[in-house]
């Protein structure tokens, strides 16, 4: 198994972990961690884009690594499903950054 994925599994455990002990604010950073990892990871397993090249192909677009991600799959779902499926992944995967960024950064 990759080790990207299995650090998805493992922040997907802890976020569970952490809800059922009413700690919402670290909850909410393992679930965007688990997220944005197992993007990383489809990229690699379906789209075959290996770690390597992603690093690459961020570093060429200089595009923030997130970003980078989101965009990716956003692109490849356009050969797969409709502009609504579309526009609630990008609408979801932001959502979860901004409140991992709230939950991580502001007085809240």
């Amino acid at each position: 198994m990759s080790k990207l994925r299995q650090k998805s599994d493992f922040n997907i455990d802890a976020a569970s972990a952490l809800l059922k002990q009413n700690l919402f604010a670290p909850s909410v950073h393992c679930s965007y961690y688990s997220c944005f990892q197992l993007l990383k990871y489809t990229i690699k397993e379906f789209f075959g884009e290996d770690y390597e090249a992603q690093a690459i192909n961020i570093s060429a677009t200089q595009q923030k690594t997130h970003q980078y991600v989101v965009n990716y799959i956003t692109n490849e779902l356009m050969n797969f499903v409709g502009k609504e499926e579309i526009r609630k992944f990008k609408r979801t995967i932001k959502d979860l950054n901004q409140f991992r960024v709230e939950s991580d950064y502001e007085n809240i």
